[in-house]
């Protein structure tokens, strides 16, 4: 059983220009958010935790 209710799991991600993306094309957000709440396909959400590398 897991302590604390945590878990150890990835995410694939291949958005290199994200601070939270890693040489491995993983994620490495300390949580992430999926947006658009109305969405009906796949291709109308959107990841709310991208931030662009500076």
């Amino acid at each position: 059983m897991l302590e604390n209710n945590s878990c150890e799991c990835w995410v694939k991600c291949n958005v290199k220009n994200c601070i939270h993306h890693t040489p491995e094309n993983t994620c490495r957000a300390g949580r992430i958010e999926v947006g658009n709440s109305t969405a009906c396909t796949c291709s109308e959400t959107c990841c709310d935790t991208f931030m662009a590398k500076g």
